[in-house]
């Protein structure tokens, strides 16, 4: 059952360890909203001794505070079973993936978690026997235990199996400094920048990190810090168009290669007179 009820804004917290930190300058356009209009949503929380910590609705919390408000409306969220933290843990992850605000960090730390979650609300029968047939159970089971976690995950937010997959191996992969380091930077927003990431060895992600989050970066984004790591030269953004004309230019059908030709007559003109090709 879940109670909604006003509650004072100085007996509410926000825990430590949430998923999401308050983004300041979105919880100031919430508060500005909410001396406007009002508080349209109630925030989720859980009893903590006399107080309440935030469960879900960290921001708009934040906002009040900042709307100097002495209460604000909120759901009191009782526990179903024994595993009252998980249970909380699940109801926050689900409130956000639900409002689909996550940038792709995020997103694979929340499917990460509420694996967790999921394999702690659902645990499997204690393991013995003999070693090497356990061993095989153990894959077997294992591998069961994800698709039966993945499939729920897919009905649940909406998202193909393949993607929770992927966000899960994502942050697997992602060493816990990594992790760290890109948190509130824009490059925790491109899934494919973490995922290329999360095939490196701890050691490399530092380097790459080091190289686009210095003082002075030596890369503008994940992909050429990579490439640097590599021991490679980065292209420049001319070298890089020259080579996509390059890559597209024979698989145009001849009418249009004809027509783009067409459109720079001028200069091909010139530049077979210049170059002689037609004396050769």
């Amino acid at each position: 059952m879940s109670a909604y009820q006003s509650i004072k804004v100085s007996l509410i917290d926000i825990p430590e360890g949430r998923l999401r930190d308050v983004d300041q300058e979105w919880a100031e356009c919430l508060s500005a909203m909410f001396l406007e209009t009002g508080q349209k949503t109630p925030i989720d929380v859980r009893v903590e001794g006399k107080r309440f910590e935030v469960v879900a609705g960290a921001h708009r919390l934040t906002a009040a505070r900042l709307a100097k408000w002495k209460e604000i409306e909120a759901r009191v969220l009782e526990p179903q079973g024994e595993q009252a933290a998980d249970e909380f843990r699940l109801h926050e992850i689900l409130e956000n993936l639900g409002r689909k605000d996550f940038n792709a960090l995020e997103r694979c730390e929340a499917f990460f978690e509420m694996k967790r979650v999921y394999d702690a609300l659902n645990p499997v029968s204690k393991r013995g026997g003999d070693r090497r047939s356990q061993a095989a159970k153990n894959k077997q089971e294992n591998q069961t235990e994800i698709f039966s976690f993945c499939s729920a995950a897919s009905e649940t937010t909406g998202l193909t199996d393949r993607a929770v997959r992927m966000a899960i191996a994502i942050f697997n992969g992602l060493s816990p400094l990594t992790r760290e380091r890109l948190k509130g930077t824009a490059f925790a927003s491109k899934q494919s920048d973490l995922k290329a990431l999360s095939t490196l060895t701890p050691g490399q992600q530092n380097s790459v990190l080091d190289l686009i989050l210095g003082d002075e970066p030596k890369a503008a984004s994940i992909a050429d810090a990579l490439i640097v790591v590599e021991g490679r030269k980065v292209e420049s953004d001319s070298e890089k168009r020259f080579k996509t004309v390059c890559d597209y230019l024979p698989n145009l059908p001849p009418a249009s290669r004809r027509n783009l030709f067409r459109l720079h007559k001028e200069e091909i003109v010139a530049l077979v007179k210049k170059e002689g090709w037609l004396d050769e």
